[in-house]
Formats: C-alpha cells, structure tokens, sequence
C-alpha cells in the first residue's frame, strides 16, 4: 500500500508491496508525493521499474553518444538520425517503464520501409544493451519483446537490393542543372567525383588534403572505412581513376577537408535537383552504384573493383553490379582482337 506523510516542511511518499523492496521519495508538495506514490505502486504491480529510478531515453542516448565518441567511435549520421526518431517519440520516457507495446505504437507511426525500421531498432537495441552491460541500468529486453509481432505484420524486414542506375540523359539534366545552380557545394563536381571513385557521401566529405597523392598514379586514403567487420583501424589508399583526380585539383582551399561541406547539404541538394527536373527514384548512394558498375563494364576483374570499392567479397560487391548487356559486346570485340 502507499503512503503519504508530512515531513517538516516536506512530504515523503511509502510505498509497501509484498514481494517487493519498500520504495520512498520525498517532495516539495503533497500532490506530486501522492502522484509518485500512486505511480510507483501501478508499476510495481505490473512488474515495471519505479519511476524516476531510471534515466529517460533521450539521456541514455546522449550518455551512449558521448561515451562512443569518448571510444574514438563517434556515432555515424545514420545512427545518429535514427536515435533522434526513437528521442522524438519516446525521449520523455523512463527506460526503465518502456514496454514492448510502446516499441509498436513508435513502428506503427512511422510510413518507412521495413528495413529503415530494422535499423531503427538495432540501434535502440546497442543503445539499450551497453545500458545494461556498461552501466549496470535494469532495462527489459523491450527491442527482443516486440520483434516477432514486428516481422509478423512486417514492419521490419531486409533491405531490397536496388538496381536503380542513373541514365545518360538523367545525369546530363544534372549537369546542366548543377551549372546554374549552385549552391554551398560545388554539386557539379561531387556528382561526377562520387560515380568515378564510387566512394560513399560520408567518405567523400571526409577526404583530407594531407592524404591526396597526385601525379601519373593519384591515390587517396580514405579514413576509418565502413566495413561491417572492422569497424575501427580501416582506412585504405584508392586510385583515382578517371577525372577525379582533376575534380580534387579544380577544388579550392579552404580548409583541411577536401570538399568542406555537411552530408546533410550535398544530401538534400541532390534530392532538390531530382524533384525539380522530375527525376524519380535516384537517391546518391546511386552513384556509387553507377560508378561500380561502369567499373565491371570497363573490363576490370573483380579483385580490381574491390580495391576501388572497398568491398571485402563477391557476395557484398555482386548487387552494384547490374551490367549493361551492352558491354558485353565490347568484351567479345575485345577477345576477338
């Protein structure tokens, strides 16, 4: 049962439940003593923790982005915008008091695909876990609760390989609208620089100055590479073919970074251009499958694209590589010869 009782100037909230530890607190003012008493008894009955015996989630997050960052592992702008979602709609909460059903009413509200919804709960679920193993905070296993009614209703699922290529006439309406349009990026330059090196958004604002080598052979180092095995220690030199060596040597500079600018700005700027010239369906990461696949279409071995990619195995490289057929007239030409 729950009591509550004056204390001086204070008021203190009892709260006895057989089977359970006796839990106190005191307040300010009678109301707010009998409103946590009353919580408090709820959530004892229904098996939850005690409120405000636990950081919200919006802390959690903010503990785990610092903690990460700390580690030398600062969190990437994908994770990063996935938390804000979880923070949007249940950051006021108490870890401690989240339910399974509060991890589908947050599924539920959001029009995304199943596979941006897998990674929304993966990275609730590192978030949660080094709660319970790093900092010793008694969190239910909500993620692991409401998985199977999630892939049920298929609210989450795998990612569907997309094949989607920019066509000739596609990146010509690019260039034209990048000549007059220009903008805080130099977009005119970046779009062809991400198919001829295949390098992802993140990698090609990351390039330094310090780790550009010109000259007959130009090669670039790209730092701490996505890898989905060594997330740590996996920077890589990669030629630089075609003209993206003259795109690097064009830019000015202003700074240690090649191209200065945020994710978010190239991101949205490429986005902006598509919806203006009426191109549907093109997101950036297709240019890097555009530029992979021209890369196989030139006649280069797959171990040969993989050092330009980045790409450890066949399996992982084989789904940018959506041929056109043809090309293969021009290997046939080739062996003839």
């Amino acid at each position: 049962m729950a009591v509550v009782e004056r204390r001086g100037k204070k008021w203190r909230a009892l709260v006895r439940l057989a089977g359970h530890p006796t839990a106190s607190r005191t307040f300010n003012g009678r109301a707010m003593a009998m409103e946590w008493a009353k919580a408090t008894e709820d959530a004892l009955r229904a098996g939850k923790g005690i409120p405000g015996d636990s950081p919200t989630l919006s802390d959690l997050i903010d503990r785990y982005s610092k903690e990460m960052a700390r580690l030398g592992s600062p969190l990437s702008a994908t994770k990063r915008g996935n938390l804000k979602r979880w923070e949007e709609s249940l950051g006021d909460r108490e870890v401690a008091t989240l339910t399974a059903q509060d991890l589908l009413d947050h599924a539920a509200s959001r029009c995304i695909s199943p596979a941006t919804m897998s990674m929304e709960f993966t990275f609730l679920a590192e978030v949660l876990q080094a709660a319970r193993s790093l900092w010793n905070i008694t969190i239910p296993d909500v993620v692991k609760a409401a998985m199977p009614t999630l892939r049920r209703t298929g609210k989450v699922g795998k990612a569907v390989e997309r094949d989607r290529r920019p066509t000739p006439e596609e990146l010509k309406l690019l260039a034209d609208y990048y000549r007059f349009n220009f903008g805080k990026a130099p977009m005119r330059d970046i779009v062809p620089f991400a198919i001829a090196t295949t390098m992802r958004l993140s990698e090609i604002t990351k390039l330094r100055w310090e780790d550009y080598r010109p000259g007959d052979k130009p090669v670039i180092l790209i730092r701490e590479r996505k890898d989905p095995k060594d997330k740590r220690n996996n920077s890589q030199w990669v030629p630089l073919l075609g003209e993206s060596a003259a795109i690097i040597d064009r830019q000015p500079k202003k700074g240690p970074t090649i191209f200065p600018h945020k994710e978010d700005t190239i991101g949205a700027s490429f986005r902006r251009a598509c919806i203006r010239l009426q191109i549907s369906d093109l997101h950036f990461h297709d240019l890097r499958h555009e530029g992979t696949s021209r890369l196989f279409e030139q006649g280069y071995q797959i171990q040969e694209v993989a050092i330009v990619t980045g790409h450890r195995d066949w399996k992982s490289l084989k789904r940018y590589t959506n041929l056109k057929p043809a090309s293969l007239h021009k290997k046939a030409d080739t062996s003839a010869s």
